[in-house]
């Protein structure tokens, strides 16, 4: 059973004439009919009957009418939400730390704004920490954290699994042997969140490091900096220095045969995560998050 007949036989039906019924779904008047009889062969059942120059319903007929008005009432229903999805209005708060604000979310809020223009988009940057406050708080709509927020009331939503890795400048790689490299120098880290200090320290418990000296960042791009001008050897996320190793500028260290990884979530008060703006812009992070040439 077709929606289009249906359809046909909604107008047919409210009509009581072929060729009225034709006229406004711009239709030949025999290819109403066609449907009409296509229908009545599906359903083994006669829906019309014609009474002098009269057509009428047959219970069969009316019946069936009442099913297609609840039909075409939810058809339009769909229409009309998705409608509203597609132009969507208001403002959404989204809080990151400042990688994922540089180097991801021009993408996403590109391919965002092609689908929803009229959402005015505010976005925040601050360690993980601060960006899960915010979200219990209800004073920021989205974050995304390093890590996982296993919380009541709180939705995380795992879109990334990345390998921790250390590295050091080419110039510095190629002029000292790597013990030295790991005692004479500063590990330089980046000052983020709960979670992040777990996984930097589980690295170091796993790779039998005893740190002589500790150099802080609050950025990425700082670290990375640092490294390249031969300050220190680093722990970074794998993605955030892709071209780096692949150009050479950066080296990996291998001091453990054990990967550490970091997952990446966005997190979302449950209360507010079937919001139109905050279901729409987690779709679109979904969507192409692993298409960003993040950091590259």
């Amino acid at each position: 059973m077709e929606l289009r007949h249906l359809k046909t036989f909604k107008f047919a039906a409210e009509y009581l004439n072929f060729t009225k019924a034709a006229q406004q779904l711009n239709f030949t008047q025999p290819a109403v009919t066609a449907q009409i009889q296509t229908l009545e062969q599906e359903l083994k059942q006669q829906l019309f009957t014609r009474i002098g120059k009269k057509n009428f319903l047959t219970p069969a007929g009316e019946l069936l009418r009442t099913y297609t008005d609840q039909i075409f009432s939810i058809v339009e229903e769909i229409e009309s939400s998705f409608s509203e999805l597609s132009n969507s209005y208001g403002n959404i708060t989204i809080a990151a730390s400042e990688g994922y604000c540089t180097n991801c979310f021009p993408y996403v809020i590109s391919e965002y704004q092609k689908l929803y223009p009229h959402v005015q988009i505010k976005v925040i940057s601050c360690n993980s920490d601060e960006v899960i406050k915010g979200i219990e708080s209800n004073k920021y709509d989205i974050g995304i954290i390093s890590g996982e927020l296993n919380k009541n009331g709180i939705t995380n939503i795992v879109i990334a699994e990345e390998d921790m890795v250390l590295v050091v400048s080419k110039d510095l790689y190629v002029r000292y042997p790597e013990d030295q490299l790991l005692t004479n120098f500063p590990f330089i880290k980046y000052q983020a969140g709960e979670y992040f200090e777990t996984i930097i320290n589980k690295y170091l418990l796993q790779s039998k490091l005893a740190l002589q000296n500790v150099i802080e960042f609050g950025s990425i791009d700082a670290i990375k900096k640092a490294v390249l001008i031969n300050i220190g050897v680093a722990l970074l996320i794998s993605d955030c220095i892709k071209k780096e190793i692949s150009n050479g500028d950066l080296v990996p260290i291998l001091v453990t045969e054990n990967k550490v990884k970091v997952n990446t979530s966005i997190i979302t008060l449950k209360e507010k995560e079937n919001v139109v703006t905050i279901q729409s812009f987690i779709n679109v992070i979904q969507k192409i998050w692993n298409r960003i040439p993040t950091m590259e």
